[in-house]
């Protein structure tokens, strides 16, 4: 009887063990099959057919695979959307075009087990940042705001973290780096936004209330709990004043929209339901609404 009980015992510790494990790696799998892959908002326009490579090639990286087929006469423009719009090439360490043009080769920094892991660790942070940011719940505008105001308060400067995948991990980046999670989160959430740099800076450019602005959160970001919004939706001059070009050299229209020009003199600010009310340093208020 004793023996007939400890075998029973043992098959539920396996069946509750099975069943933990079972339900772990179907969330993992749920994590990365909600990863939408995303472009640059500048290369919306590209040939279908290099966005298609494009998403092979990123599904690929995802589920950890060692080679990728697609048309290679592609590869010049599938690797630019690659290192331009995904940040988990950072896992990557290398993309080679298969010697008879029929696909890529791909190796990885890591083990295929901690590849796995720090993909379904990225894709679940991803989702994280996404509800904080209130996803599905704020219309457009408001979330592109959200986000801006999410890598103000979560994100530290650190120059030695210099990819997006790394700086959405650690909470800290290069100001560059940092524009491009910004970039990440905004087209996550159905925006647009684009990549872009000058002689000096590298900012995003994002479309907000219908128009389409600069932006830089690392001017934002501080030891101090004040936050301000000097980087938001600014025109070219506030910007600094120069020509902004894409990550494939054309030129990005300036801005000439002030509408947020005051955001210039911020000191601090405060959401209020459907507005932000922000403090200048002359002392006076500004709303930013996004009705």
């Amino acid at each position: 009887m004793k023996k007939a009980i400890s075998v029973i015992l043992s098959l539920v510790l396996m069946m509750s063990i099975f069943t933990a494990c079972s339900k772990a790696e179907d969330k993992d799998k749920n994590d990365t099959e909600n990863m939408t892959i995303t472009i640059d908002s500048h290369y919306s326009s590209m040939d279908s057919s290099v966005v298609r490579a494009y998403e092979k090639l990123c599904n690929a990286v995802i589920a950890g695979e060692k080679e990728v087929k697609f048309n290679a006469a592609l590869s010049d423009d599938v690797y630019q959307l690659f290192y331009t719009c995904f940040p988990l090439y950072a896992l990557v360490d290398g993309v080679k075009t298969l010697d008879d043009m029929s696909g890529a080769s791909i190796t990885y920094k890591n083990s295929d087990e901690e590849h796995q892991k720090l993909v379904s660790e990225f894709c679940a942070k991803l989702e994280e940042i996404k509800a904080a940011c209130e996803y599905g719940s704020v219309n457009a505008s408001r979330y592109v705001f959200n986000v801006y105001d999410y890598i103000v308060k979560n994100i530290k400067i650190d120059n030695s973290v210099v990819s997006a995948f790394d700086t959405m991990m650690q909470g800290k980046g290069c100001p560059a780096a940092i524009c491009s999670v910004f970039e990440y989160l905004v087209l996550q959430g159905g925006g647009n936004a684009s990549h872009v740099s000058s002689a000096l800076e590298i900012v995003s450019y994002a479309q907000f209330m219908g128009k389409w602005y600069y932006f830089n959160p690392a001017l934002d970001i501080s030891d101090s709990e004040e936050k301000t919004l000097k980087g938001f939706a600014m025109d070219s001059k506030r910007a600094g004043g120069m020509l902004f070009f894409y990550t494939d050299s054309a030129q990005a229209d300036k801005v000439e929209d002030t509408t947020y020009d005051k955001l210039e003199n911020a000191i601090s600010y405060m959401p209020e339901n459907d507005e932000i009310n922000v403090t200048l340093s002359d002392g006076e208020k500004f709303i930013v609404n996004f009705n």
